[in-house]
């Protein structure tokens, strides 16, 4: 009986080479299975690689427990449903074209839809711009530049109008006593007068308004052989790089000129006065002016914001 049981459990199993092993699974693990021959030899055991499907599918038939059929369906990889995402069906909407404005179109066809809005504030913004541009680089009131350009379908015309005017003369051209000849200077000569001296802390300071009042303790003073000093103060002028370039562009060098040579850069700053006799350096925020300590030279910073006044006056004034 026990040799009906086994002949009748025994079965023919296919191996991927092509080759047949015929026995009864009795042993089943993660790394294959063992078979009993007819002959009750144990042959070594045989990996679930060398199955094919078929042969692991009539293993898992041949299973005595379900714990061996499930270990042999974790081999079977062919009988896992392969479900492929449904490929979602495409609607092609057609194309609304939108509806074109019948009748007559003209100019205030820009102001029926938002986007020409846009563009006509964006073309309005613009133009405001530029006439403050305008008025900055004519040297004319911003204030009647932009007034003008702020006026609708008219305000195209002034900044080209106010581009095609020469530039009005700055506060220092108009003061000089010797006219254009002030505007090609170094730094133009804006001369102190005489009659109204003001002492502050041995130097004379100049009003652009007019004489100042006397002071009781007044400066003596210049000697006659002597230049007067230039004076630039601020609310005349704007401090900037631009503006030492231009004004103060003798003093930028290393071995100054003989005209040069002889002056002094005096600077009242909001943290103290700085005396010096050339500038260093300078950027778009700050230069640095070559003051005297003792008996050596040294780089003082100065920021422009800082800047009250700037002098150029001969050594020997006191």
């Amino acid at each position: 009986m026990s040799l009906l049981w086994q002949g009748a459990h025994a079965g023919s199993y296919e191996l991927t080479d092509g080759t047949r092993v015929s026995g009864d699974p009795i042993h089943y693990d993660e790394t294959g299975v063992s078979l009993k021959t007819a002959g009750g030899d144990y042959p070594p055991r045989i990996p679930w690689g060398k199955f094919t499907g078929e042969a692991l599918r009539k293993l898992r038939d041949d299973a005595m427990n379900p714990q061996q059929r499930a270990i042999v369906e974790l081999m079977l990889f062919d009988d896992i449903p392969s479900r492929k995402a449904p490929v979602p069906e495409i609607h092609v909407q057609p194309i609304q074209p939108p509806a074109r404005p019948s009748g007559h179109v003209g100019v205030l066809a820009l102001f029926t839809s938002p986007l020409g809005r846009v563009m006509l504030l964006i073309l309005y913004g613009t133009n405001l711009f530029a006439a403050y541009e305008v008025a900055i680089f004519r040297n004319q009131p911003w204030q009647t530049v932009c007034g003008l350009a702020a006026i609708p379908l008219l305000g195209a015309a002034s900044p080209i109008y106010f581009l095609a005017l020469p530039s009005r003369p700055f506060p220092q051209d108009e003061s000089s006593p010797s006219g254009g000849a002030a505007a090609q200077a170094p730094y133009a000569p804006r001369p102190l007068s005489s009659a109204a001296p003001v002492a502050s802390e041995g130097f004379a300071l100049f009003s652009a308004r007019g004489p100042a009042a006397p002071n009781p303790v007044a400066a003596a003073p210049p000697q006659e052989d002597l230049p007067a000093p230039v004076v630039y103060q601020r609310g005349d002028f704007l401090f900037n790089r631009r503006f030492f370039e231009t004004k103060l562009a003798g003093f930028f060098r290393v071995v100054l000129s003989e005209a040069d040579k002889e002056l002094l850069i005096h600077i009242k700053a909001a943290r103290g006065d700085f005396v010096g006799k050339r500038i260093s350096r300078i950027t778009p925020t700050e230069l640095y002016l070559q003051v005297f300590k003792e008996s050596a030279t040294a780089d003082e910073m100065i920021p422009f914001a800082e800047i009250l006044e700037v002098q150029i006056r001969h050594k020997d004034l006191a």
